[in-house]
């Protein structure tokens, strides 16, 4: 569940004059099943939407939620994963740090605030003051003796940095902060075989998709059910429809050479975040020489995922799209985290 459709159901909640828990993954240390700033909201009558990973570490997670939420407080928390105090009967090893905050209509205009940054994949940080709770335990501190617990909401705020992309979420001080929207934009050109597979692929995986392409036939809903926007483009002037950002993804896999060569040397001009290309080594290289040639730095020559996507054999359009939604969830989870 993508965090906008968490956030929409906690608004709703509000608006009906209820309460509801928010869990956040604060950080984690080892092998933990979600890292900092997954989330998982509780509601009072004892649904849930989101997930801060599943099996014994979830089922406390909605048994503490439910009770705190009962009680109108917030709370932070750390449990281990493995050993002999194992606080949750799981072996992996970990530990994960978990913040539960009392949601109340307080915190509407706020959420609101989130929900914009969410909408627009803008730039925002999420920031959450940990300073009512007191001083928080040492790092060999968990479970029980962990736990620090407030009254009702903790202080939440959105902040607009102007370095966010210097920003991962955890806890710094006294304070948690998270990205609210790491990435931007997924910009797929050509809409072929591939590029169908591709916006199915990341559109499940939480990648807000615009498919582009010059050929109006292929840009219909039918084709491309998954994508959040279709869009007739130049390939020759993508500036005029698209204004590629330096959070934002791009692949081009056009239906010619020519076309996927004017997709990457503007979307390399731009900077963003990921820009790969269909091709095959010799294409490659050919790629590669000829940036150098109209001036590309061979940084930025370097930066081309070219050939896209993981080395799995992959042949088929469904397998080519996993192999890359493989890399650019890699890219999100390394790069962007």
């Amino acid at each position: 569940m993508e965090k906008i459709e968490i956030v929409d159901r906690l608004l709703a909640a509000l608006d009906a004059g209820e309460r509801a828990e928010l869990v956040i993954v604060m950080g984690t240390k080892g092998s933990s099943p979600r890292s900092a700033g997954a989330w998982m909201a509780v509601f009072a009558d004892g649904s849930s939407a989101g997930t801060v990973g599943g099996g014994r570490v979830e089922d406390i997670a909605l048994r503490e939620a439910s009770r705190l939420l009962a009680a109108g407080q917030s709370r932070t928390v750390s449990y281990t994963m493995g050993g002999a105090s194992s606080d949750t009967g799981m072996i992996c090893g970990g530990l994960i740090t978990l913040c539960y905050l009392h949601v109340t209509a307080t915190l509407t205009p706020v959420l609101a605030s989130v929900r914009d940054v969410l909408a627009t994949h803008g730039e925002g940080v999420l920031s959450l003051d940990l300073s009512p709770l007191g001083a928080q335990p040492g790092a060999a501190v968990h479970g029980a003796d962990s736990a620090r617990t407030v009254d009702g909401p903790l202080p939440l705020a959105v902040e607009y940095p102007e370095n966010q992309g210097d920003i991962a979420a955890g806890v710094v001080g006294e304070r948690y902060r998270e990205p609210i929207s790491p990435e931007g934009f997924t910009y797929i050109f050509g809409c072929g075989h591939v590029g169908r597979a591709l916006t199915a692929a990341l559109s499940a995986a939480g990648f807000a998709v615009i498919a582009c392409d010059n050929r109006p036939e292929m840009l219909t809903a039918e084709l491309l059910p998954g994508a959040l926007e279709r869009r007739l483009v130049d390939y020759d002037d993508l500036a005029a429809t698209c204004a590629i950002g330096r959070r934002d993804f791009v692949v081009s896999a056009t239906a010619g050479h020519g076309s996927d060569y004017e997709v990457i040397s503007q979307a390399l001009a731009a900077h963003p975040s990921y820009v790969g290309c269909l091709g095959s080594k010799r294409k490659t290289g050919f790629v590669r020489d000829r940036l150098i040639a109209d001036g590309f730095s061979p940084q930025d020559a370097e930066r081309l995922h070219m050939p896209i996507g993981l080395p799995i054999h992959a042949e088929t359009p469904a397998e080519i799209a996993v192999s890359i939604a493989a890399q650019m969830i890699e890219h999100r989870r390394t790069v962007l985290a």
